[in-house]
């Protein structure tokens, strides 16, 4: 089921003695519980954002934030991502490697690139260090007799259903730190965004909360697809099951074959509102399990790749 609505809330970050420290989150934990046993992974690709801070300085905000959302997103080990933003040095590649000019023997098999079904788009609204004396960070929000610096990140992100183009949210997210007054004087340009000492500053750890805040929401939105047993080989009298160890999948298990089904789309609007299951056709067991795939043998009937697998209780 589809989470309705986008929570917001603005985590506060104490910076004291010129060093930053992240207090906790308010509203949600920083670990994430852990995905079901049947959960397949959601195919993800996080585009290049709109900058529209008027923030002027040598970091390239539209490429550099997503790239820091990607590694965040990445650790959370509970999507796959894909790069678009590379995207056409990725197909370079692989039509280099079609040349006959390169060895056939380490080549990459074409048509393998994976298929993003959400897309990450993103707007960065709010990039400032108010009190910052060297001129650098151009803002024309004042706070008169600001102690130190106050730094504020603020991007709204939009999750796709790529097969529909259905927004399915709209995501707020901030960060903001304090500093003491040495911060309000520290001279940026030679620091590198996304590196060590970036982080260690007000606007690195705003911006690192912003991120942070913001997969937590992305998580909380995209929907999760849970595995289904099918049959993705199919012989005289065995069969491949899609799936082993890593969903389960246990020896002696009995399954009926149900041949593919049928959606039911309303005709006003072609949306889905309705599934037809196949028929019954045969039975498996398994008698093998593999990490990723498991084998069995054809009890009665007849099995084809595609056909979905259904436990009996004849299972033991």
């Amino acid at each position: 089921m589809r989470a309705k609505g986008c929570a917001r809330f603005l985590p506060i970050v104490i910076v004291t003695m010129g060093l930053v420290s992240f207090s906790g989150c308010l509203s949600f934990p920083r670990a994430l519980p852990p995905l079901p046993a049947d959960a397949i992974k959601p195919v993800v690709a996080v585009t290049t954002f709109r900058n529209e801070t008027g923030f002027s300085g040598q970091w390239e905000l539209g490429r550099g934030v997503p790239d820091l959302l990607v590694s965040e997103l990445l650790q959370t080990k509970r999507v796959v991502v894909v790069d678009r933003q590379n995207l056409p040095e990725v197909v370079g590649e692989i039509n280099k490697q079609g040349n006959e000019l390169f060895r056939k023997e380490d080549g990459v098999t074409r048509g393998r690139l994976k298929n993003a079904r959400y897309l990450i788009r993103g707007v960065i609204t709010d990039f400032t260090q108010v009190g910052n004396t060297t001129g650098w960070f151009r803002s024309s929000k004042t706070e008169a007799g600001i102690w130190g610096a106050r730094a504020l990140v603020m991007i709204n992100l939009t999750i796709i259903d790529v097969e529909s183009g259905e927004v399915l949210c709209s995501v707020p997210a901030e960060g903001s730190a304090y500093a003491s007054f040495y911060w309000a004087k520290f001279n940026y340009k030679d620091v590198s965004f996304g590196g060590d000492a970036f982080f260690k500053t007000p606007i690195g750890a705003a911006t690192r909360e912003a991120i942070q805040q913001a997969v937590r929401e992305i998580m909380r939105h995209l929907p999760l697809t849970t595995w289904r047993a099918r049959i993705a080989e199919a012989a005289a009298t065995s069969v491949i099951i899609n799936g082993g160890d890593n969903f389960c999948v246990q020896t002696n298990t009995v399954f009926n074959v149900r041949e593919s089904g049928r959606t039911i789309t309303d005709p006003t609007t072609g949306n889905i509102i309705d599934y037809i299951a196949g028929n019954v056709v045969g039975q498996v067991r398994v008698t093998q399990v593999r990490p990723q795939a498991a084998e069995g043998t054809i009890v009665s009937g007849k099995a084809k790749r595609g056909d979905f697998l259904e436990r009996t209780d004849l299972s033991r």
